[in-house]
């Protein structure tokens, strides 16, 4: 955001022969008000809630149910960036709530969702 607040400012302090105007200031300002939206909506929207029906995914476009009997367990591949719901057929949905970057409550976001793995999931 502050970059186009500077751009908005700097695109006019010389003449380059370019016209530009007042709207071409106010448009660096709102493309980054715009970028800064979508970066936080992006942020802050995944999510991931279990309950003894399943577990619900939201991650930065969309939401998904999963009833525990589709659910073969959560993995945390080495060198991955965030961790993963395991499905049948080699299928897995990525969880933008839990990364890597998270270090400590990554941890134990996964912990907890172990615990309520071992309570809820089906024995096979």
């Amino acid at each position: 955001m502050a970059v186009h607040f500077f751009m908005a400012w700097a695109v006019d302090a010389e003449f380059t022969g370019v016209a530009i105007t007042g709207l071409d200031k106010f448009a660096f300002i709102g493309v980054g008000l715009v970028i800064s939206l979508l970066s936080w909506v992006a942020l802050t929207r995944p999510r991931v809630r279990a309950n003894e029906d399943g577990v619900q995914v939201r991650n930065i476009i969309g939401t998904r149910y999963y009833p525990w009997v589709v659910i073969y367990g959560l993995s945390f591949p080495k060198g991955s960036r965030m961790a993963r719901l395991e499905l049948p057929e080699f299928e897995y949905v990525p969880l933008w709530a839990i990364q890597s970057g998270d270090k400590e409550r990554a941890l134990k976001a996964v912990d907890d969702f172990r615990a309520l793995e071992a309570q809820y999931m089906p024995q096979d």
